[in-house]
């Protein structure tokens, strides 16, 4: 049984080390731990989801290096959140098709237990000259999507996302997204939403909402 979602980006300066003498981030991780802490309420065990760097020539995610930024992030937000139960850890590679995600987020909805879903995942990196992917013009009408779909707790819209075109503009939360999509199609009423952040300082598009039933 699924009672919430927050959905938060994933960048590392959401580590309050790595942001130097300047926090960059101060608004962006405000917001984020006002949606985790209100999602909290009520759950007994949290899913945290998040993209994950594929093995190359599968769909497995690679988890050589460790936890991927996404789920380390997340674990900080939680950490952050004084969260003291069960944690579970879905790292998606971010060349999982479509339907896979989807009905990973049905098997998590089936769940028995009051279950908070944690969604890590950055919008398109090159919304900008400047952006870590440099411009691409596609960028603001993909985000423009995803916001809408975030923002109006539209399951559909989110399992519509395209894979190839979100991997060509390093959406890095297009597989963590789909798995909420299909989480929220389980339900059996729309979530309330509320969208607490939806920019793009740096050339990448974050967005923070929650999604309640």
């Amino acid at each position: 049984m699924i009672t919430a979602a927050a959905v938060c980006p994933h960048p590392p300066l959401l580590l309050r080390e790595l942001t130097g003498q300047h926090d960059a981030a101060a608004e962006l991780r405000a917001a984020c731990r006002t949606a985790v802490d209100r999602v909290l309420h009520g759950a007994e065990h949290v899913a945290l989801i998040g993209g994950a760097p594929a093995v190359p020539g599968t769909t497995r995610p690679d988890l050589a290096g460790g936890l991927p930024w996404s789920l380390r992030v997340g674990l900080r937000l939680l950490d952050d959140a004084q969260w003291t139960g069960p944690v579970e850890l879905h790292p998606v590679a971010d060349t999982t098709p479509t339907e896979e995600c989807l009905r990973r987020g049905q098997d998590l909805a089936a769940s028995s237990r009051p279950t908070a879903l944690l969604v890590l995942g950055d919008g398109s990196a090159r919304r900008s000259p400047k952006a870590p992917g440099h411009f691409d013009e596609r960028a603001h009408p993909f985000d423009a999507g995803l916001v809408t779909a975030l923002r109006s707790g539209d399951a559909q819209q989110l399992a519509a996302l395209d894979a190839d075109l979100a991997r060509d503009l390093l959406a890095e939360g297009r597989a963590a997204w789909q798995v909420l999509a299909g989480a929220a199609a389980a339900q059996h009423t729309p979530p309330r939403v509320e969208v607490h952040y939806a920019d793009d300082p740096y050339g990448v598009m974050y967005v923070v909402a929650e999604w309640r039933w």
